[in-house]
């Protein structure tokens, strides 16, 4: 008789069930899943935070839409590295000032992962950006009605939920590596928003 291991296999898919269990969802993905994994969650998210940096911008038709759309994806591919390998080591070296015991490595990830939100709202930015322009960017020579109005409204409401959620998740992120409780995360994270608005400053200056 053949004895047969019986195994338990989450399937949980931490774009949805990173929304109401994240410690869990980030747990699970830190332990299971392979670094390209990661690399296509960020790279998505990126996506969806450029196409979402052109709402406003002047739109006079030198461009199509799918140019717009497809310098948004290349261009993911720099930016998601670039971005995330400065604010990883970024938030690594303050995590370890409040006695962080985390890596790079977890940190990288972690990073990638709190780009999900955005991934959420990329079905809404497609598809406001294709189907209603005028109120997507500045177009002069098309007039915006009521219902442009209400739209950038829903837009901006669910930029701004992404983002905030984006930056919970950084929050419980850093604690999980870290193996620190969730205000020193976020001291930790404000510090490094502290840094970065002083350099900004510095920078203008």
């Amino acid at each position: 008789m053949v004895e047969q291991q019986v195994r338990y296999v989450d399937d949980r898919h931490a774009i949805l069930s990173i929304a109401i269990k994240p410690r869990d969802t980030i747990q699970y993905v830190l332990k299971t899943k392979n670094l390209p994994y990661f690399l296509f969650i960020g790279i998505i998210g990126m996506f969806s935070s450029n196409v979402a940096s052109f709402i406003g911008s002047t739109f006079d038709g030198k461009y199509s839409l799918g140019d717009i759309i497809y310098s948004s994806f290349m261009s993911s591919f720099l930016l998601y590295f670039l971005s995330t390998f400065i604010v990883a080591g970024i938030f690594l070296l303050s995590a370890k000032m409040l006695g962080g015991k985390g890596t790079f490595k977890q940190m990288f990830r972690v990073v990638s992962i709190t780009m999900i939100p955005y991934i959420w709202i990329l079905p809404l930015l497609l598809f406001w950006m294709q189907f209603a322009p005028q109120s997507f960017f500045d177009i002069s020579y098309i007039e915006t009605g009521l219902g442009d109005v209400i739209l950038q409204f829903v837009g901006y409401v669910f930029i701004l939920i992404a983002s905030i959620w984006t930056y919970a998740l950084t929050i419980i992120g850093i604690s999980e590596v870290h193996k620190i409780t969730k205000w020193r995360a976020f001291f930790a994270s404000i510090l490094v928003l502290i840094v970065l608005c002083a350099i900004l400053v510095f920078t203008l200056l």
